[in-house]
């Protein structure tokens, strides 16, 4: 008996072919091979079609930020344009407005030279008038009193009184030869 069994598995031993021979089960293959078919179309259904669009959807908003941001850059370009433009603009507003400050204030200051000029001339004629009036009066005071001095000292020399005009014609005889 043990013969026979030995020699039936000797036998289908030898009837095995083909992938049999490398010891793989057709059957358990094709089983595999089916159960890897409907979990590929489970996971295909279900998880990569929403995969794939997720992916679309984050390649598309990432070509629309790229597209955004080539257009901000450009938008960014154009504003400095705009800006350096507008500040060479207001630089030169600026310099013409600080030129004519600078014209207006040395008119003002040739104005306030010439006024002031007008005012010392007004300041040293009223100066030399009333330089003049105070000359007139010491002059006229001091004629009073040098004909008084005068009078007095012809009475004493003479001895005597001399009335007006006679004094008024010695004073003014002795004025003139003094002022000479």
């Amino acid at each position: 008996m043990n013969y026979t069994i030995l020699a039936a598995t000797e036998s289908a031993e030898e009837s095995v072919e083909g992938i049999a021979a490398l010891g793989l089960d057709p059957f358990a293959i094709g089983a595999q091979l089916l159960t890897f078919l409907v979990l590929f179309w489970v996971v295909k259904k279900y998880a990569l079609d929403g995969i794939v669009k997720n992916l679309e959807k984050r390649h598309d908003d990432i070509n629309r930020g790229l597209h955004l941001t080539s257009e901000m850059d450009k938008q960014k370009a154009e504003l400095e344009q705009t800006v350096d433009a507008e500040l060479k603009k207001a630089r030169k507003e600026a310099d013409a407005i600080i030129a004519e400050a600078h014209a207006e204030t040395g008119k003002m200051i040739a104005e306030a030279e010439t006024k002031a000029g007008h005012r010392a001339d007004e300041i040293i004629r009223a100066a030399e008038g009333k330089i003049e009036r105070d000359i007139a009066e010491a002059r006229s005071g001091l004629k009073k009193e040098m004909s008084g001095l005068i009078t007095e000292a012809t009475e004493a020399i003479l001895g005597k009184k001399l009335d007006a005009s006679g004094d008024r014609k010695l004073v003014e005889d002795y004025l003139k030869e003094v002022i000479k």
